[in-house]
């Protein structure tokens, strides 16, 4: 049982990082945009998005999966898996957050 969690936690970490490469393509290509409209560069915050969906989503939860998951019987485990999640939980939040408002700003920019 153990092993199908590792597969399918690395799997989702595999998923968040390409999507963490895409966001840095998208900081690319908004960045291009938003200078061809002369509006201020918000492609930083796509780039720190990014960032924050590899360090602070990422790698916590492959640590979880990795470490606390076949140590799941010991309830100090179970408290730092929880710690682990709540964590990556928040950071995949405000990476979302992060990734939104520029999106958001271009488009209200470019519909008007």
């Amino acid at each position: 049982m153990h092993i199908e969690l590792i597969h399918i936690g690395l799997i989702l970490d595999i998923g968040f990082a390409l999507l963490a490469l895409v966001l840095f393509r998208f900081a690319r290509v908004l960045g291009g945009l938003l200078d061809l409209i002369h509006r201020p560069p918000l492609e930083v915050w796509l780039r720190l998005a990014g960032w924050i969906l590899i360090l602070g989503f990422s790698i916590p939860h492959y640590i979880a999966v990795a470490v606390f998951y076949p140590n799941i019987g010991d309830p100090r485990m179970m408290q730092m898996l929880w710690l682990f999640r709540a964590f990556s939980g928040f950071s995949l939040v405000i990476a979302a957050v992060l990734a939104f408002v520029p999106s958001y700003l271009y488009y209200r920019w470019t519909s008007q």
